[in-house]
């Protein structure tokens, strides 16, 4: 059973290379499975605060762009949560499969010790039983009787023991009959939470799209905008600055760092692009069509399609996966030797703190999450804190 639900699950039950046992993977899978639960129920939790908070903001005066920050954040953990759930989905369906395939064998098991034990059965029944003293008189020698009597013992012995193990497969059967009503019970109870995470989600995101709407009008929200992302840049600095100091402890302790030294200057002028599309806001300053107000942009914004995959410029560690006021969902990527790389109003985050990314690996996807100005992906090159102007950096 063990192994064909590990098989039909889709994790290698023992590599042949390796001295690992059924028990071991039973254990890694189950690890697994319980490493997912947990995140799950991480996701829930923040969700239900969030949304605790949303109800909590419209019995309050408060501005419609701290509405439009938790409803951003909603709908990037909602996003979180049906690609996890899907992932259950998909795992519960494989076994499932692994559990049907399993009863399917036990219950040819069944029925096979069944038929065996009837036709012996049977064929006594046809033969006639005899007693000792019949045996007796039907032999000829002593030594004839003796097999016989040999006979009949293993033939009684044999009909036990189809009958222990027909009454053990019963058990069996049993036991795997519950670990489909209960494996159908979780599948439908996510079919379930799914199909009423993403009502949610559409709901979230119909009344996110008039909130937004309504901040691009007022004035007084896009000041109060501008200043907020003035201030989350200050605190991008600062953490980059941190990050730095940090990376400066390590080398000067003599300690082996595990990305001293990544070539990123080289990159200068040839780096791959993190997502195709246009540069709607290039670095430096700019005036607001509108509001007239003026803003720094410390990286550019290039315009794409909503959940299309951002991808690392360069190799590094991942430092930060969060939210960011202004930038939204972000990821932060060291490159070592002073250098690192921001990408934010991400949709969806697909790497975690410390993993470490090569040239190309996919992190993210686009989204709009912190943005006023729809699906974009803003694109920052720093080094130890100072904002350097992308274009210079990216293959034209």
């Amino acid at each position: 059973m063990l192994l064909l639900v590990l098989v039909w699950a889709g994790v290698q039950p023992w590599p042949a290379h390796a001295q690992s046992t059924p028990r071991d993977s039973l254990m890694l899978y189950e690890q697994r499975i319980g490493e997912q639960e947990k995140q799950l129920e991480t996701l829930r939790r923040e969700i239900r605060k969030l949304r605790r908070r949303d109800r909590e903001l419209k019995n309050e005066e408060v501005g419609t762009l701290e509405q439009l920050k938790i409803l951003d954040q909603e709908v990037g953990l909602t996003t979180d949560l049906l690609r996890e759930l899907a992932a259950k989905q998909e795992r519960l369906e494989a076994q499932l499969e692994g559990i049907v395939a399993e009863h399917a064998r036990a219950q040819e098991i069944l029925d096979e010790r069944r038929d065996r034990l009837a036709r012996t059965l049977r064929a006594m029944y046809v033969r006639g039983s005899a007693n000792a003293a019949e045996v007796m008189l039907r032999t000829s020698s002593l030594q004839d009787a003796l097999t016989r009597f040999k006979y009949l013992g293993l033939l009684a012995r044999n009909n036990e023991r189809l009958v222990l193990e027909i009454r053990q497969q019963e058990i069996y059967l049993a036991h795997t009959s519950a670990q489909l009503t209960e494996n159908l019970s979780e599948v439908a109870a996510t079919t379930s939470e799914t199909q009423s995470e993403r009502r949610r989600l559409e709901e979230s995101r119909s009344v996110r799209k008039s909130t937004l709407e309504r901040v691009r009008q007022q004035r007084g929200e896009h000041q109060k905008m501008i200043t907020d992302l003035a201030a989350s840049e200050q605190q991008l600095q600062s953490m980059i600055a941190t990050l730095e100091h940090r990376r400066q402890e390590i080398l000067a302790s003599g300690d082996a760092i595990e990305f001293a030294d990544l070539d990123f200057i080289h990159l200068r002028g040839r780096m791959p692009w993190p997502v195709r599309g246009e540069v709607e806001n290039p670095f430096g300053r700019r005036t607001h069509p509108q509001h007239s107000t003026v803003t720094f942009n410390s990286g550019i914004d290039i315009a794409a399609r909503e959940g299309a995959l951002v991808q690392s410029v360069g190799g590094g560690r991942v430092e930060y996966v969060s939210w960011l006021d202004g930038y939204g969902r972000t990821v932060i990527v060291n490159h070592g030797s002073g250098y690192y790389t921001v990408y934010a109003h991400l949709s969806e985050i697909l790497v975690v703190e410390k993993q470490h990314v090569a040239p190309g690996d996919v992190i993210a996807r686009v989204g709009d999450t912190g943005s006023l100005d729809g699906p974009k992906l803003h694109f920052e090159v720093r080094q130890k804190a100072e904002a350097l102007d992308p274009m210079l950096w990216l293959l034209q």
